[in-house]
């Protein structure tokens, strides 16, 4: 099958990958050949790397959240990777992943979590799926992950949507080098947020359905994401001046979002988005400051047609 070849290699990892190796190139013909029978092909000449299939490249992470602990398999080759919750118990949650630094142990890392210090965020936070929406069974979230030991860190989530600073569940996880080299690709999203310290930029037209937004935490600090489609008659204005920390009635009926990540990330996450207008803010409240950003300006609005 793989004329003008040097060898093809199947990759026992991951069963529906070959590699081919040549001394110059592939030609069109094999690589035609190769995509008709549902191999990815990538091409190892003079360190250039040709996926033919990028999806396969993309790996997914379930983790299953009972009430007393997460359960998720132990390792997941590194790349772009979904991060999938799905709740198992009573309890609501969400989830972040977070970095472990060289020789420090998981446990460590886990400690810092406690009371949800923002000085736990600012560094190697990913941030993850924030609890998922009433009416479904999991929330998403995707993340460039490289090689390394990982913390999960879920916390309870009250009625109201705020985490329960001092009540969570952890477990490790272990990022591992894969065993053919893979290109650090998300999927097209249908709108880009970008988090400043300051404001919230949108871009892109979003319809009803399934769709994917992207979010690049550009500022200095830590940002989470919450996003809700706003009720009749309410507008951002009374977004801004709703009062987060107590029991008064959202303006907004929650759709998803993220858990805090770390200045410079970017992830994904899949939403099911329904018409009308929209506004996505960030909840995150600062070491000195008295307000919480989205009462400060960082939050904006977007229509769903």
């Amino acid at each position: 099958m793989c004329a003008s070849v040097a060898h093809c290699t199947p990759i026992t990892s991951e069963p529906s990958l070959v590699v081919c190796l040549t001394s110059r190139v592939v030609t069109r013909r094999l690589a035609a050949l190769c995509a008709r029978v549902g191999l990815a092909v990538t091409v190892l000449a003079g360190s250039t790397l040709i996926p033919l299939a990028t999806a396969q490249a993309q790996r997914t992470l379930t983790v299953i959240a009972t009430d007393s602990a997460l359960q998720t398999p132990p390792s997941v080759p590194a790349g772009i990777t979904t991060l999938r919750l799905q709740l198992a118990g009573k309890t609501r949650r969400d989830l972040t992943l977070h970095r472990v630094p060289a020789g420090t142990p998981p446990e460590t890392v886990a400690r810092g979590a406690v009371g949800r210090p923002e000085r736990w965020f600012e560094q190697a936070s990913f941030g993850g799926p924030a609890v998922p929406r009433d009416s479904a069974p999991d929330a998403n979230a995707t993340v460039d992950l490289r090689p390394g030991r990982y913390v999960l860190v879920s916390y309870e989530v009250d009625s109201a949507g705020r985490p329960r600073a001092d009540r969570y569940i952890w477990r490790d996880v272990t990022i591992i080098a894969g065993s053919v080299l893979i290109p650090a690709r998300f999927a097209v999203p249908d709108a880009m947020i970008k988090l400043k310290d300051a404001r919230i930029d949108v871009t892109g037209v979003l319809k009803t359905g399934q769709r994917t937004l992207q979010f690049d935490n550009v500022g200095a600090r830590p940002h989470d994401a919450v996003i809700g489609r706003l009720k009749p008659g309410k507008t951002v204005a009374d977004v801004a001046r709703w009062d987060r920390d107590r029991n008064d009635e959202a303006p907004f009926v929650y759709v998803g979002g993220l858990t805090p990540m770390s200045a410079f990330v970017t992830a994904q996450t899949r939403l099911t988005l329904q018409s009308g207008m929209h506004v996505v803010f960030c909840t995150t409240k600062h070491v000195g400051e008295r307000e919480r950003d989205y009462k400060r300006g960082v939050l904006a609005s977007f229509k769903v047609n």
